[in-house]
């Protein structure tokens, strides 16, 4: 099923950038980074993820069927948020090899939305995940200071639908870590202006699992679950905060 108002080839609303070469495209993504360092770079990020998430823990992934007619380009996953690196960790690895050899020829046209403030911290992980796929956006109520309040940039906007042009955009709703956050306003009028696909991605465990970050293992043997929901009926001129609603009772925040 698909949502009303959205055709399968309408990909009308979605950003390109006019700099990039896309007779390159088969070389480089949609943010010129090249492929071929990504897809080693998933792939050596994958048997580290098979360590932490199946062998160490018992990770669980439900709903796949729901992914497999989906198209290459336009889909928005939408999840709840558990730790700042393992939960995209979690789902990109379970969908980058989604009909393809394990561990050889992932896809590379995946991107990640994330605070610019988190992947600025040090480290080797923000600088991996920066080349491949993170689209850093700045949030309107938050940085390491406190609570703000700022307007929405409109590159970052427009880096996100780059993304969604290219491929499939995964998402945090509530912006935070924090258990029982509300969702912010943001995604709902990201939803209107590019009209993607959007499918709901359902998290369990991580947080008992791991640490706030992701990267530390504080419970070994945890049950751990992704699951992903069949893509949502909206309507696209709705307002914000009823699409808001529909997306965070998608993903159990409701």
């Amino acid at each position: 099923m698909r949502p009303a108002g959205r055709s399968r080839n309408d990909l009308s609303g979605l950003s390109r950038r006019p700099d990039l070469d896309y007779g390159a495209a088969v070389f480089r993504d949609a943010f010129n980074h090249l492929r071929p360092i990504r897809a080693a770079m998933t792939n050596l990020g994958g048997a580290l993820t098979v360590l932490q998430l199946r062998l160490l823990n018992r990770l669980r992934v439900d709903g796949v069927e729901h992914l497999r007619q989906l198209p290459r380009s336009g889909v928005l996953m939408v999840s709840n948020h558990h730790t700042h690196y393992m939960d995209s960790i979690a789902v990109l690895h379970t969908v980058a090899y989604l009909g393809r050899p394990y561990l050889v020829a992932p896809r590379t046209n995946l991107y990640v939305v994330a605070a610019l403030e988190t992947m600025k911290e040090s480290g080797w992980l923000p600088r991996l995940m920066a080349y491949n796929g993170t689209i850093n956006v700045k949030r309107t109520w938050k940085d390491k200071s406190g609570l703000v309040q700022r307007k929405v940039d409109p590159k970052d906007i427009d880096n996100i639908g780059v993304g969604l042009s290219d491929g499939w955009v995964l998402t945090y709703p509530q912006g935070t870590t924090k258990p029982g956050a509300r969702g912010r306003l943001g995604v709902a009028h990201i939803i209107k202006r590019f009209r993607p696909l959007v499918v709901p991605v359902r998290l369990a465990g991580l947080r008992e699992a791991f640490d706030k970050t992701g990267l530390r293992p504080t419970h070994l043997g945890s049950k751990l679950a992704v699951s992903y929901g069949p893509p949502l009926q909206l309507d696209y001129d709705a307002e914000p905060q009823s699409i808001l609603q529909r997306v965070m009772e998608s993903i159990g925040e409701g």
